[in-house]
């Protein structure tokens, strides 16, 4: 089968396309014909290799986590057969998205919402999961909530708001001067211009939902409301998120170190620092499926490149300024 897989730990270098291997399912896994594949920014720190410790890739290597497509083969007696459109969030230590055909354990699986594309399905699991599970296992976002998102035009940050507004949060989010109407038609209650406008001038916040981090970390922890809750999302894993992914205890806490002083300023400020890894979890995934086959909640893409073209997709990611998603089109290819 065609897929687009990484040689080794680097740069746009190590991205390759070209026969692999066909999967094979086991029992308990079905077998999809992979449409689509939704490209996530955590990508590009795994290819580079510095979540090697906690996932570590085998090259070569097929990247990708999200995926939207069709079922080929099903466990008997499982709620899918073959035929079934279906989208999902591959495994943490399993990834395999950009390619063809892929084994995916079935109760990672979830029913594509049947009014939205194979490339608008695909660019949820990752980002919707992520939101769902810091909103409701982390946050404990409760309607009413002064809710601060950070890159709110985003892919991560564009599904949040919506999320967010569903739920009954008062939404702030900040973007660049070119997407405040953007943030507007997600339905946020104030939009912020990062570039001429400080966040913490319209705080304090409830709950921060952090997309961008780095050097505003400190900055979005000290915005928080006595009581408030700080998820960040890039590099920001905590060690209960590590422990989720099977690491020992003592070895999660090394892992998570770089971490320990945004914890211990949230807990002086009488606040709560949480920094988790996404989850696979195919019944979180059909009750977002059910919000967006209603049309609560919307996908957000804006370009799709085709199965050759990963390396160009994940320059897109790298630059830090899209709206919405990035999508495979795991069908398409280049006309070079």
């Amino acid at each position: 089968m065609h897929a687009a897989f990484l040689t080794d730990y680097g740069d746009r270098e190590v991205t390759a396309f070209g026969e692999r291997p066909e999967p094979k399912a086991r029992e308990d896994e079905a077998l999809i014909e992979v449409r689509a594949a939704g490209v996530n920014p955590v990508e590009l720190p795994l290819r580079a290799g510095l979540y090697r410790q906690a996932m570590p890739y085998t090259f070569p290597q097929v990247p990708g986590f999200d995926i939207s497509g069709v079922v080929l083969q099903a466990p008997s007696g499982a709620a899918f057969k073959a035929g079934d459109e279906v989208f999902a969030r591959l495994p943490n230590n399993a990834p395999g998205a950009y390619a063809e055909r892929v084994a995916v354990p079935v109760r990672l699986l979830a029913h594509k919402p049947d009014n939205v594309s194979h490339v608008a399905a695909a660019s949820l699991p990752t980002v919707a999961l992520t939101a769902w599970q810091a909103f409701f296992e982390r946050a404990h976002l409760q309607p009413g909530d002064r809710l601060l998102v950070q890159a709110g035009a985003g892919g991560v940050g564009s599904f949040a708001i919506q999320l967010a507004r569903h739920f009954g949060a008062h939404v702030t989010a900040t973007a660049g001067a070119g997407n405040q109407a953007f943030l507007q038609e997600l339905g946020v209650d104030r939009a912020i211009d990062y570039s001429a406008e400080r966040f913490e001038d319209f705080g304090p916040y409830d709950v921060v939902y952090d997309g961008v981090c780095g050097d505003l970390t400190e900055r979005a922890i000290q915005s928080l409301a006595p009581g408030g809750r700080y998820v960040g999302l890039v590099r920001m894993s905590d060690a209960h998120a590590f422990m989720a992914l099977g690491m020992p205890e003592a070895m999660a806490k090394a892992a998570a170190a770089a971490t320990a002083p945004y914890e211990a300023l949230a807990q002086a400020r009488h606040a709560e620092f949480h920094g988790p890894i996404t989850r696979p979890d195919g019944s979180q995934l059909a009750e977002i499926a059910d919000l967006v086959r209603k049309g609560i909640l919307k996908p957000v893409v804006s370009q799709v490149f085709p199965l050759d073209r990963l390396a160009d997709a994940y320059a897109a990611a790298a630059t830090g300024r899209t709206r919405g998603k990035l999508v495979i089109d795991v069908t398409a290819r280049s006309a070079s």
